[in-house]
């Protein structure tokens, strides 16, 4: 028979988490002292992605990371330098092709000083990338058949991307500090989004930033101190295809190596002057319908379907919530004790494992401080990296195939120490992770006819139906279209109620 089958196709947004890759990096710094440097204090190194290109089968990972060094130079003076260095690797996997989204955040794990040689400090860095790829699935399914196939419909809702855009912006920020600066010696920078809206045109970004500033004071016995600051931060992303209906996706990141700072002198106050680079990735989701033949029979021919499955990644509610961690080391015997605590430089978390298990989501890792400090017996400064281990969880409505996408700043660095060796330390940690649930479903993507349907050698029928049973299974299992059943048989309902005898009278064709 001829076949007039339609075909239509459909897009379904598909997040996959891509495999946590670690980068390995060498850097030399010079380090800006006339002085010769006898240790450095403090290292620290962060890092943004600057460009992804999506190839077939990998993605091309192109990157910063700047490395903060903080030192003593041997007549006791406290100095520091910083150093950018581009990176780059590819990431290998096989949903990855050229249209694909494929973004990536930079983790610092470790970095340490192999060797300090004539003011050039070589650092080992230890960075990890994790990354994930959004890809929109075509999926084609079946729309309509010949008018003697019986189909059974059901309106199916999906998500798609419609949109995914980068943009940038920089955030000024003035501190006010009591004592004249002579040196800022670090300043780290930290985002944490509290809001995401979306409406017509535009995306509406409520986000905190948190810095972290430690500087050398500028009187005859310099001092190192330390201050931490926050601001509430609101900006409107342009996006032409947002609607208040969409659902919006945001990471926005802090430009590390843009970071910029100057020390001003305002009406007897000293005033240091942040600029701050933010950069955003907005991923616009509508979510759509469409009728999808769930079930359908040929009255005139046996059929064979072939069914294809598919999965949708649908945006949720993200994940917020904060907690404060607590906890405390002691310095080893080898290490000098410390006397006086002089700053809190930077501060920041390390997820090592994070897991949704029966709604409640679960993060593990350590938070890593760097405190400088002064020794009374050596007359010397010094420095020590605390970590401390900290295991969070909160309820969620989150089960099964969840996909989490975590950020996470850390606020409020409390340090105490006593008897020279125990630390105390207590921070207040904000978690905002976007999530996609991974919605799995099927279409008949292709209808084949077979042999003619066997000719009734009968002009009525009687069927002996059970309560529960459906006229669509009848019809189907009689090769008859649902509409005869119920106009020779108006009692009856779509679901029967009770038993039935069910009388079908079938129209013989004529003999040529």
């Amino acid at each position: 028979m001829t076949n007039n089958n339609s075909y239509d196709k459909f897009l379904v947004a598909c997040k996959q988490r891509l495999k946590d890759l670690d980068v390995a990096l060498e850097c030399s710094v010079s380090l800006d002292s006339s002085e010769s440097v006898s240790k450095i204090l403090a290292v620290n190194v962060e890092g943004n992605c600057t460009q992804v290109e999506a190839l077939t089968g990998e993605a091309t990972i192109n990157g910063n990371i700047l490395v903060s060094l903080v030192y003593l130079t041997e007549q006791g003076l406290v100095g520091n330098s910083a150093y950018s260095s581009p990176f780059s690797t590819k990431i290998a996997d096989s949903c990855i092709n050229p249209t694909s989204k494929v973004y990536s955040k930079v983790k610092s794990i470790d970095a340490k000083v192999q060797s300090l040689n004539n003011n050039t400090a070589k650092v080992d860095c230890l960075i990890k990338l994790n990354g994930y790829c959004l890809n929109n699935e075509e999926i084609s399914y079946l729309s309509g058949a010949s008018s003697d196939v019986c189909t059974m419909e059901e309106q199916t809702t999906f998500e798609t991307l419609t949109s995914s855009l980068n943009s940038s912006w920089t955030e000024n920020m003035e501190i006010t500090l009591k004592e004249p600066v002579r040196q800022i010696l670090s300043s780290t920078c930290d985002v944490y989004v509290k809001d995401v809206t979306s409406a017509d045109s535009f995306v509406s970004v409520s986000c905190e930033l948190v810095n972290k500033l430690m500087y050398l004071t500028d009187e005859e016995t310099p001092q190192i101190k330390s201050v931490y600051t926050k601001s509430d931060v609101k900006q409107e992303v342009e996006c032409k295809e947002a609607t208040k209906e969409s659902k919006v996706e945001l990471d926005l990141n802090v430009v590390k190596n843009g970071v910029k700072n100057s020390i001003n002198e305002k009406e007897n106050e000293i005033k240091v002057s942040l600029e701050i680079p933010l950069d955003v990735c907005v991923r616009i989701y509508e979510t759509k319908s469409v009728n999808l033949i769930t079930d359908l029979y040929s009255v005139e021919n046996l059929t064979e379907t072939t069914s294809s499955s598919y999965e949708n990644s649908v945006v949720c509610e993200p994940i917020c919530f904060e907690k404060k961690i607590e906890g405390s080391l002691t310095l080893t015997e080898e290490e000098p004790r410390i006397d006086k605590l002089l700053a809190v430089n930077y501060s920041k978390a390390i997820v090592t494992n994070e897991y949704i298990d029966d709604g409640e989501y679960s993060l593990s890792g350590v938070i890593t401080s760097n405190l400088i400090y002064f020794n009374d017996e050596d007359n010397n400064v010094n420095s020590v990296d605390v970590e401390i281990p900290f295991v969070v969880s909160t309820k969620t409505d989150y089960e099964g195939d969840v996909l989490a996408d975590l950020s996470v700043a850390v606020e409020d660095v409390d340090v105490m120490v006593k008897k020279g060796r125990d630390v105390y330390v207590d921070a207040l940690i904000k978690v905002r992770t976007n999530v996609c649930k991974n919605v799995h479903g099927a279409v008949i993507s292709e209808l084949v006819y077979a042999d003619q349907v066997p000719q009734k050698d009968c002009a009525i029928e009687i069927y002996f139906a059970k309560s529960g049973e459906r006229i669509w299974d009848i019809a189907k299992k009689l090769f008859v279209k649902p509409e005869e059943i119920y106009s020779q048989n108006p009692q009856v309902h779509e679901v029967l109620e009770q038993d039935e005898k069910l009388a079908i009278y079938y129209q013989k064709s004529e003999q040529v």
